[in-house]
């Protein structure tokens, strides 16, 4: 998180199911017929597209038609049969118009370009699917659902995606990124600006730990290790005024972080794979460590300048695949991004979807002006950040999204800002921060 120095920082969804009528803002999603599923399709040599599509300069040039997209491989239906429920695909093709002339989208920051670190292309058949919500958890395996399967319809159980849930937290709510200065587990003092900024790499530790508890992996809860700004990765000096920390024998080790620690009065959780994704992550086809930014065009960079969209969208997908450098671009996760002319419908399907089906959080990358826990009157910033949404309500009024911020106090003193704290936000404010100054979109 670009943490500010003053804070140290229309659509209604109708689903008759079993008798329930789920509500949703703006344009209706729909639901339809029988469950089903078969096997996830590998990107193989079909057309790929950056997932940050920038050749169209038309916004929603490939928006996918207003019915499923019907997989090839799936069983056709007869004229007499029905085609199957019928549902608004997310757009997850929105480009801005016209398209920016290098490949990184103005709602990014420029480090989103990076030749060490390039983007992962995802197939337009793979999106496809995903935006008509056929990508799926069942049985904690990513599956693709059968063309008449209804994408709001648990898999597992058969019953209708709930108007509201929550995902257990309790273990989520206390992942809090280690402040900028202190002491780590081992006793040794540090002072790291850095540490102010990795809100991306904590929102994905939030998101990955549900992962764990679905298939195993992840090792979340078990990671710990010291962690060192990976200048040497990038072929780079250490800054001249770089981060204070533990030297032994001449070599720089970096701090000491495991899943749970107390070295700020509370009881933090995952700090060791926070600082693994931020540090030492190296998904297939990059050339550096670490999923945060230590440098921009050849020159170190102090403070790093944090997680943008892309990467967290590279490294969750990277480490739900289980690291498999064959097929990880297109393990689960796609983005929508900020021109998203139907952002609000399209992020409330897609937290349906991952929150209310799948079990995962929806990864927010945002202004936190609009988050209620940043919130200090007219000195209110405007900052870089990112959150992870667990929870939804479509019957409160108005709707909410609960999120988990994982700038503790330390980073974030204002009023509305405690350790630990779950945060409930309208769902309209959250589509304002996505679509303000310095938000980007959502990874889903």
């Amino acid at each position: 998180m670009k943490a500010s120095q003053a804070g140290r920082r229309p659509l209604i969804v109708a689903a008759v199911a079993v008798g329930l009528l789920l509500v949703i803002v703006s344009s209706a999603v729909l639901v339809g017929m029988q469950p089903g599923a078969s096997s996830v399709p590998t990107a193989g040599g079909s057309q790929v597209i950056a997932f940050d599509p920038t050749a169209d300069p038309a916004p929603s040039a490939l928006l996918v038609p207003g019915t499923m997209y019907v997989d090839p491989t799936a069983t056709e239906p007869s004229p007499t049969e029905s085609l199957g429920p019928i549902f608004q695909p997310i757009d997850v093709f929105a480009t801005p118009s016209p398209a920016p002339a290098h490949g990184a989208l103005p709602t990014d920051p420029s480090f989103a370009q990076d030749a060490r670190r390039p983007l992962p292309v995802q197939s337009v058949e793979w999106l496809r699917l995903k935006a008509a919500g056929r990508i799926a958890l069942v049985d904690s395996k990513v599956v693709t659902l059968d063309a008449h399967a209804d994408p709001l319809v648990d898999q597992g159980t058969g019953l209708p995606v709930p108007a509201k849930r929550t995902l257990d937290v309790a273990w989520t709510r206390w992942v809090v990124e280690p402040p900028g200065y202190g002491t780590d587990e081992k006793g040794n003092h540090y002072s790291n600006l850095s540490y102010w900024n990795l809100c991306g790499d904590g929102a994905m530790t939030v998101a990955l730990w549900y992962w764990q508890q679905l298939g195993g992996y992840p090792d979340v809860t078990g990671t710990a290790g010291y962690f060192l700004d990976p200048y040497a990765a990038e072929g780079l000096a250490w800054p001249a005024r770089g981060p204070a920390i533990a030297v032994s024998g001449g070599i720089r080790l970096g701090t000491y972080w495991s899943s749970s620690d107390g070295v700020s009065g509370f009881t933090a959780h995952g700090r060791g794979f926070l600082m693994y994704l931020a540090m030492a992550a190296q998904p297939a086809t990059w050339q550096s460590t670490g999923l945060s930014v230590f440098a921009r065009n050849g020159k170190p960079l102090y403070p790093t300048s944090g997680t943008p969209r892309t990467n967290i969208q590279t490294g969750l997908n990277w480490e739900v695949s289980g690291r498999d450098p064959k097929n990880w671009t297109q393990a689960y996760y796609a983005s929508v991004i900020r021109p998203d002319p139907t952002l609000a419908r399209d992020l409330t399907a897609a937290v349906m979807l991952d929150v209310g089906r799948d079990g995962v959080p929806v990864i927010g990358a945002v202004d936190a002006f609009n988050l209620p826990n940043w919130q200090a009157g007219s000195a209110t910033p405007h900052t870089r950040h990112a959150i992870a949404i667990v929870g939804y309500d479509n019957t409160a009024n108005p709707p909410t999204y609960t999120y988990i911020d994982t700038c503790g106090r330390s980073c974030n003193n204002r009023g509305g800002n405690q350790n630990g704290q779950l945060h409930v936000i309208s769902q309209a404010a959250m589509v304002l921060s996505i679509q303000n100054v310095l938000g980007s979109g959502f990874v889903w």
